[in-house]
């Protein structure tokens, strides 16, 4: 069961998935129908390749939405000429193969293109660099990392078999960036 409402979560709520996106609130059964209320028409797909080509699509859209942000700080304006060409370039085509991060910019970047899935060696971070990095591996990991980088706020996320894989990041998130003001009664 999905339902997808405004407003803030009820004290006794009993989902074991809940998830706020894009000013709404998510309840669900599991990480896949809540990608269900997220991407349209993810429900209809086929599991397996289509539903992983449609969170590669998400991952890449929400990279995109969050370096876009973290570009826009005052900071980016101490990035080289080749840390800004790395950070505005449409990462979609053809991800950064780059050695070394080290900008003030936090990169994001979508973990299917880099080993072990991908070809690409992972870069390394030094200095101040950090490198925020999106999961779209699977239902669980892409909505764990989307809340990681502040893409949209998981509220909870428990499985009966397992408790919860979500660890709690506090109002900061990923690296103690807060890019969006925090929605009223909700403590992330």
């Amino acid at each position: 069961m999905v339902v997808r409402v405004a407003g803030p979560p009820p004290a006794d709520s009993s989902s074991p998935l809940e998830v706020r996106h894009d000013g709404r609130l998510i309840r669900a059964a599991s990480a896949e129908d809540a990608l269900g209320m997220i991407i349209d028409g993810y429900a209809d797909l086929a599991r397996g390749p289509e539903r992983t080509r449609a969170r590669l699509t998400l991952a890449l859209r929400a990279r995109e939405v969050v370096q876009a942000l973290l570009n826009a700080g005052e900071v980016f304006e101490q990035s080289t000429d080749e840390q800004r060409q790395v950070l505005l370039t449409d990462q979609g085509a053809t991800p950064p193969g780059l050695d070394v991060w080290n900008a003030v910019v936090p990169l994001v970047l979508v973990t299917s293109f880099y080993r072990p899935l991908g070809d690409r060696d992972q870069p390394r971070v030094a200095g101040p660099g950090q490198i925020w990095w999106i999961d779209p591996e699977t239902p669980t990991s892409l909505l764990e990392t989307l809340h990681q980088v502040r893409w949209l706020d998981v509220l909870r996320m428990a499985t009966p078999d397992q408790g919860s894989r979500y660890r709690n990041l506090g109002p900061n998130g990923a690296a103690g960036y807060w890019w969006r003001p925090r929605a009223a009664g909700v403590d992330a």
